[in-house]
């Protein structure tokens, strides 16, 4: 079943080009969410495509100040990518109030440059980002060499380990010249701060379309080009939220001589950017509004009409309805507890939710007040077509719930079948017909490093779950493994046997420990040599059940770093966890180790190299589990 290394290759190469190609197709929505102002828990992260935390800065020979509240940095990578948002750290920002030496030494020293480059390589790993934002406010006619020599620099070696590189430029053509060609090369994107001009018509349409057509005239491509657009005003930088909050016109420019970006604009700044470019960039998120008047609502508005759909409610297993009868806003949320904020910033307003779905195993608990007090409602997998004068004979529930559990019943029979010719991702496999029982197709030519996703599977509650692999192997089988989120939770590797055949099938498995959420499942060829069907997930009867407690919304941002551990692992949540009991199970489930965290952290030093699964029980009682491998 093998071909050629030309037919192989060629093959290869032409999956590849057709599954990235609607990747880099997508629309960029990137927000900057500062250290010092924002709440990770209230962004609105199915409305974004990439966030970039602000700001990290240098030192003039290239080695890296503290980063400003790093438990927010590690909440926030640890909660984007649970929702499939790439997180970059900005780098720079308004230094120096525009003077930004620390900058212009680093570019003009070969050996400052490299320790700058290896420095944030180091930073990027350490917090599980997925690249760098360079904010030089601005290069100069002396520094303009420099510049370009740390963009290089940069490209080299983020590019290498698939890291992004991107930069801030100023959105008036008088930066321009400064920004060598060499750099719009080397960037993943551009990101055009078309704003802070002269006030109060500091970021007008006109300036717009003025930014996007010099950077385009100077040959930056249209997909490498994000419209910078702002939600504040000037003079005097007051958030959008702020000025509404004091009479302000969600639907206007102007107000008292402060000029600011309302949802008219925005909107058509949003379609500039489809017609122009392949983004816009958004600073900053914690100046947005809530509900009906948010900025980034009437940019997705856009995008979703741009993008020729109706707005899909969120993967998830219940959905909640603004209207009754299914009608209205649709937003769908997986397994989890859900107080106002948290509703929030997924888009369900206070007191909106007139009717809702749930899926066969689970069940909804509506509560009338906050963080899950006063009178509660159970709508079970029947849901409810209209809360008005409830089926379920406990009153008008109509528009009067403020925070939510989405749970399991106490038998989910979760199972999931995922066909591997039908990967929304693939690198590297063939489809063929297959004689397996059901037909169809099967992927085969598998090759070390071939890989297939699937995107955005929901596992219902936390626990272990049974992998099954359907494969077979003409020749002596091989290793496949499993992993959450492009790689950033590791779930184990499984021996693939020798089947006699190409199409002579059996079902290899695993068990594995994985938190409730939503994830893109990947699979990864450790060695080749074998034919894949499909993999079926399924919660694993029996077992588990100390694992098995929901997690807190407080408890879901917990994160383990650094991650491979050698020595000592810490523990960042946003629940107090100094005292707190922990145990250590091998990917057998034995116990390894036991003990309390230290200040959140425990020691590893004693384990021998693998993959581990920590369970810590907090104080309030509930279990929160993580994985991690020993160096």
């Amino acid at each position: 079943m093998k071909t050629t290394t030309l037919l192989k290759n060629a093959l290869a190469l032409l999956v590849w080009l057709l599954a990235v190609g609607p990747a880099f197709a997508q629309f960029k929505v990137i927000g900057y969410l500062p250290s010092w102002t924002g709440d990770v828990n209230t962004v609105q992260y199915d409305k974004l495509t990439h966030i970039n935390y602000a700001f990290l800065l240098p030192n003039a020979d290239g080695s890296l100040r503290p980063i400003d509240n790093p438990s927010k940095l590690q909440s926030l990578v640890a909660t984007a990518h649970a929702r499939g948002v790439k997180v970059l750290i900005s780098v720079g920002g308004w230094m120096n109030d525009g003077n930004p030496t620390e900058f212009v030494s680093i570019g003009n020293n070969a050996t400052y440059t490299r320790n700058f480059t290896t420095n944030l390589i180091n930073f990027a790993n350490q917090y599980g980002l997925d690249g760098i934002d360079i904010d030089w406010e601005h290069p100069t006619s002396a520094s303009a060499n420099g510049y370009a020599a740390v963009m290089q620099d940069l490209a080299t070696q983020l590019h290498s380990r698939g890291k992004l590189l991107t930069t801030a430029v100023a959105g008036g053509t008088w930066a321009g010249p400064y920004i060598l060609n060499s750099v719009l090369n080397n960037v993943d994107f551009l990101n055009i701060m078309a704003y802070d001009d002269a006030a109060p018509a500091h970021s007008t349409y006109a300036l717009a379309s003025q930014s996007i057509s010099y950077w385009r005239g100077r040959g930056l491509a249209a997909n490498k080009t994000v419209l910078g657009v702002p939600f504040y005003g000037q003079a005097g930088g007051e958030t959008y939220a702020s000025l509404l909050s004091r009479g302000a016109d969600p639907n206007a420019d102007l107000f008292q001589n402060i000029g600011y970006n309302g949802i008219p604009t925005i909107k058509s700044k949003t379609n500039l950017a489809f017609d122009q470019g392949g983004g816009i960039m958004i600073w900053q998120l914690g100046g947005d509004a809530t509900g009906t008047y948010s900025l980034l609502t009437a940019i997705n508005q856009v995008v979703v009409q741009r993008n020729g759909t109706t707005p899909p409610p969120p993967s998830g297993v219940a959905t909640m309805y603004k209207d009754c009868n299914y009608t209205g806003t649709a937003v769908g949320l997986p397994a989890g507890n859900y107080n106002l904020a948290a509703l929030q910033s997924r888009g369900i307003l206070n007191d909106d939710i007139s009717s809702l779905k749930v899926n066969a195993g689970y069940e909804v608990v509506l509560y009338e007040s906050d963080n899950f007090t006063g009178a509660s409602l159970t709508v079970g997998s029947a849901g409810n077509s209209c809360l008005v004068g409830n089926a379920l004979g406990t009153g008008n529930w109509n528009d009067k719930a403020t925070s939510l559990r989405v749970r399991a019943t106490t038998s989910t029979g979760f199972s999931v079948t995922l066909q591997a010719e039908a990967a929304n991702v693939n690198n590297g496999m063939t489809a063929e017909p297959t004689t397996d029982t059901g037909g169809g197709q099967n992927m085969g030519w598998v090759d070390a490093g071939d890989y297939l996703v699937w995107n955005t599977i929901s596992f219902p509650t936390t626990g272990q779950y049974l992998i099954e692999y359907r494969v077979a192997s003409g020749g002596a089988g091989g290793t496949i493994s499993a992993d959450l989120n492009a790689g950033s939770i590791q779930l184990g590797n499984t021996t693939i046997p020798g089947t006699g055949g190409w199409q002579n099938w059996t079902t290899v498995s695993k068990t594995v420990t994985i938190n409730a959420g939503t994830y893109n499942v990947g699979i990864y060829a450790q060695t080749g040599g074998w034919n894949l069907n499909w993999v079926r997930i399924s919660k694993a009867a029996g077992r588990g059940t100390a694992l098995a407690s929901q997690e807190s919304t407080e408890a879901q941002a917990t994160q383990l770093y650094p991650n491979p551990v050698a020595e000592r692992l810490h523990v960042v949540s946003a629940l107090n966890l100094t005292g707190s009991g922990y145990t250590v199970l091998d990917m057998q489930g034995r116990r390894v180790a036991s003990g309390t965290l230290d200040q959140g952290t425990l020691s590893v030093r004693a384990l021998k190299a693998g993959l581990y699964t920590l369970v810590v029980t907090a104080k309030d009682g509930q279990l929160i589990t993580r994985r991690f491998s020993r160096q």
